[in-house]
């Protein structure tokens, strides 16, 4: 995942298993690409090779997420009509 880019020129990736983060010149990365979207990396040898965006990765992390934050905000506003 494109965890954010720095300086407008160094993306950190960050991947699944949250034991690795990588530097990345975003020049190199698939065009299009942004911070919060999922890749498909490829690595040789531990280094980045290139990467195709994973639209489906994506859009499937947005919903969950989307979904627990509308859990959360009704949860909030039960638990603000209760007081």
């Amino acid at each position: 995942m494109i965890d954010r880019i720095v300086d407008e020129r160094t993306a950190v990736l960050l991947f699944e298993d949250r034991e690795r983060e990588l530097h990345v010149p975003v020049v190199l990365l698939p065009p299009g690409s942004g911070e919060g979207q999922w890749l498909r990396v490829r690595l040789e040898g531990g280094d980045y090779v290139d990467a195709d965006l994973d639209h489906e990765k994506t859009q499937d992390v947005k919903a969950r997420i989307s979904k627990k934050r509308k859990l959360l905000l009704e949860r909030m506003a039960r638990r603000n009509r209760d007081q």
